[in-house]
């Protein structure tokens, strides 16, 4: 287990040149005894300067990150510094650096400001500072960048059975983690995680709910938790759960990164609930979870079981209140000092007035910091103009993709981002090419657009690691956006352009397409059933769900071995009757004929599934309960029933328990459809035989959950078909006494009070902040 205080070495590259003055500044209070003020220019106004004076100006301590430049841009820049030095004459001058210092290399140094630099041991090199931290681990548990993206956090879990694609998670995290900067959110969760054992993150886009989770995450794994991220569905949890193994889940965007509706497959919110109730009564499982706070409210006033969840005393809400002055000038400062800028871009924000109106400004968030830190975005602009660019972008953040969209894209870049916001999530590579490919062709026709040999690859290659991201495995490519900021543009884009939002319903392809932008309830930006587009006539619509019912793209999912390993593995589609029943929902906001003739027209896909045998059989109960909830189809609805029925009753096929799941929903769905008889045969083999039927699915369950879930099954079987299972609920009893172990329950004292509240920056504190950008 890592902990912190253990013997290692840092190379200090993760800081920024303000986080190792802040460093510095507490090794050598805790070492002299003394306390030394922030660090701020030098006397003389330069800026190249960065001291920190004693309470009796008798002593100076200089800060130089040249990590990056070695010793010799050290001794360049040290030797600018001697007639400054000079001129404020300290009695005591301490250097600190981190680059590593040979006792020669001191000397020499030393001999640079004599008499102010008296003795070797008061310039202080990589080395000297990490034989500091070994002596006081509270300094270094505070400064938490240094253990966060330490290499001992990614070799524990290389070395473990995690899924390789949590490592690379991991690794990228570690990347990132320089650029955070911990504020009261981070410590309300811990405190959270620390009493309900689960936390959801919650906020608006763009405000660092992401950034949040994968720190706690880091949190987590260097106290020895093994990380388990949850990609898709929240089976993959309960799949990798170890019994003795402390544990740390983490399920970014739970809901969807759009709304909830294709997120939660089914029962998946009840599944969701199980794993929440799991967590909370093991201590070796932690459970961190985000979300976008219109989605989650949007899919607590749809899915009862979530509406009735007590969420609320484990919700973490980030607001932009949770960021003081400094943290804002801060998270700014780290990610423009890592950034590829250039030297006058980043001198260009030093000026007092650009720097606090940045600061300062009602739209500011971290993800527009981001992106006018990235010297991609602002190829455009010089750096005399820089500060109000980014100004402008905070005045109008939509102007952040507009820009992109409308002037770096080529038309078939644009026209694949509309293609694949139609998926809303991932999409195998070979679905998103021929949805795209119909959109192209449609678009040509229409508009007379020009195409291009081999279009798809090279839009693929001129939008790859910007705008999207392709997961590749051994089975297939999986696309998706790189940042769901972009969805959310497309999202408002596509609502006020119903020229486009027409030509993009007419090319759909895959019902999920259908499913991902017609919706019968409401998004962040419009109340109409159409996530694209007011002005679509009901004839569009309605037709290309008729064309597309049938069509189901694939969705990468994850394949767990006994063991409990995972890889990436085959891709499934939703069914027919999963496409039927949202479309009998979406229809809803239909005149009562338009939507009967719809719903008809639909459902003969479905009796043509039952005549030839291809149905599924588990979802055709939701069909049946779909279709009675229409009256004026009562006719439709009992022809589907009598076709139905038939593929129910030859009871001697049945052997596995899914079978009997599958015909107690259908008795649910459509009671006396079939004959007592039957009824009877079913109702005496499950007295019979209950036990052998129930026999595999327990005997394989790994977790409580599994076993709650078999129990409610016989308990509904008991119900429906009249008959007492009571040796199936007590061998799911002896099943979860079998599986009741637990490990010794982790110590909190890792878990510190969030530190002691300072007053807030100044203007001058923050102008003094960013000097280092002009070293």
């Amino acid at each position: 287990m890592f902990e912190v205080g253990e013997k290692k070495m840092y190379d200090f590259k993760t800081l920024s040149a303000y986080d190792f003055e802040l460093l510095v500044r507490d090794l050598l209070q805790k070492k002299l005894g003394i306390v030394l003020e922030s660090f701020k220019s030098g006397r003389d106004g330069g800026v190249d300067l960065r001291y920190a004076p004693s309470a009796d100006d008798s002593l100076v301590v200089q800060c130089k990150h040249y990590a990056e430049t070695g010793y010799s841009g050290l001794l360049f820049a040290l030797k600018k510094e001697n007639s400054k030095v000079n001129r404020l004459a300290p009695n005591r001058y301490c250097i600190a650096t981190s680059v590593p210092l040979s006792p020669a290399n001191k000397q020499e140094i030393r001999a640079i400001f004599e008499p102010h630099c008296k003795i070797d041991e008061d310039i202080l090199g990589l080395e000297d500072l990490n034989n500091l931290l070994t002596l006081y681990p509270d300094i270094e548990r505070n400064h938490y960048k240094l253990w966060l993206t330490s290499t001992t956090v990614l070799e524990r879990i290389v070395h473990s059975d995690v899924y390789n694609q949590t490592v690379l998670l991991v690794e990228s995290i570690q990347r990132k983690a320089r650029l955070y900067v911990q504020n009261s959110s981070f410590f309300d969760a811990l405190k959270l995680l620390r009493s309900y054992k689960y936390c959801i993150i919650s906020g608006n886009p763009g405000i660092g709910k992401t950034f949040l989770a994968e720190m706690l995450l880091l949190e987590h794994i260097c106290q020895g938790f093994e990380p388990v991220v949850v990609r898709s569905h929240i089976s993959e949890a309960f799949k990798l759960l170890k019994a003795n193994t402390k544990q740390v889940f983490y399920y970014d965007d739970f809901l969807g990164q759009t709304g909830w509706e294709d997120k939660l497959e089914k029962n998946e919110e009840q599944s969701i609930l199980d794993f929440v109730a799991y967590v909370r009564n093991h201590e070796h499982a932690v459970f961190i979870l985000t979300t976008r706070e219109y989605i989650l409210q949007q899919a607590r006033t749809v899915y009862e079981k979530l509406h009735a969840a007590d969420f609320d005393h484990a919700k973490c809400i980030i607001e932009l209140g949770s960021y003081t002055r400094r943290n804002k000038a801060h998270i700014l400062l780290n990610h423009v000092f890592f950034s590829d800028l250039t030297p006058e871009h980043k001198n260009a924000l030093v000026r007092k007035k650009s720097l606090l109106a940045i600061v300062d400004h009602r739209n500011y968030s971290p993800r527009i910091v981001e992106w006018m830190s990235g010297v991609q975005n602002i190829r455009d602009c010089t750096p005399a103009e820089y500060p109000n660019v980014f100004i402008s972008t905070l005045n109008d953040p939509e102007n952040l993709w507009r820009h992109a969209y409308r002037n770096h894209l080529s038309p078939a870049a644009r026209s694949m981002l509309l293609v694949l916001y139609s998926f809303q999530g991932s999409v195998d590579l070979e679905d998103l090419r021929e949805a795209f490919e119909a959109f192209r062709r449609l678009e040509a026709q229409q508009l007379s657009a020009m195409r291009a040999a081999n279009e798809f690859t090279t839009v693929l290659d001129e939008l790859e690691g910007s705008l999207i991201r392709c997961e590749r495995n051994a089975y297939s490519v999986a696309v998706a956006f790189h940042d769901p900021s972009v969805r959310d543009f497309l999202e408002k884009h596509m609502s006020i352009n119903s020229d486009q939002a027409l030509i993009l319903c007419d090319s759909l392809v895959f019902y999920d397409q259908f499913r991902g932008v017609f919706t019968p309830h409401a998004t962040l930006y419009q109340r109409n059933p159409t996530r694209i587009g007011e002005g679509l006539e009901q004839s569009a619509i309605l037709s290309a769900a008729l064309r597309t019912v049938t069509r189901a793209a694939k969705k990468p999912i994850l394949r767990i071995n006994w063991d409990g390993a995972a890889r990436v593995s085959n891709l499934i589609c939703t069914s027919l009757e999963q496409n039927i029943v949202h479309a009998i929902r979406m229809s809803n906001d239909l005149p009562s004929l338009e939507r009967a003739s719809f719903i008809v027209q639909v459902l003969m896909h479905e009796e043509k599934r039952i005549i030839t045998g291809n149905v599924n059989l588990s979802d055709l109960p939701q069909v049946i309960s779909a279709a009675k909830s229409v009256p004026e189809i009562s006719d439709a609805c009992e022809r589907l029933i009598e076709l139905a029925t038939r593929l129910y009753e030859n009871t001697d096929d049945y052997e596995e328990l899914k079978q009997y799941i599958a015909l107690k929903d259908f008795v649910e769905a459509a009671p006396n459809a079939i004959e007592d008889d039957k009824i009877q045969v079913v109702r005496t083999r499950l007295i019979e035989e209950g036990y052998d039927i129930f026999y595999f699915d327990i005997s394989r369950a790994d977790d409580e959950n599994e076993l709650d879930e078999l129990d409610n099954t016989a308990a509904a079987f008991e119900l429906t078909f009249d008959v007492s299972l009571d040796s199936i609920h007590e061998r799911i009893e002896e099943a979860k006494e079998e599986l009741l172990t637990r490990i010794e329950e982790p110590p909190n004292d890792w878990l510190d009070d969030e530190p002691r509240q300072t007053r807030d920056a100044d203007d001058t504190e923050i102008v003094e902040m960013f000097g280092c950008l002009s070293e």
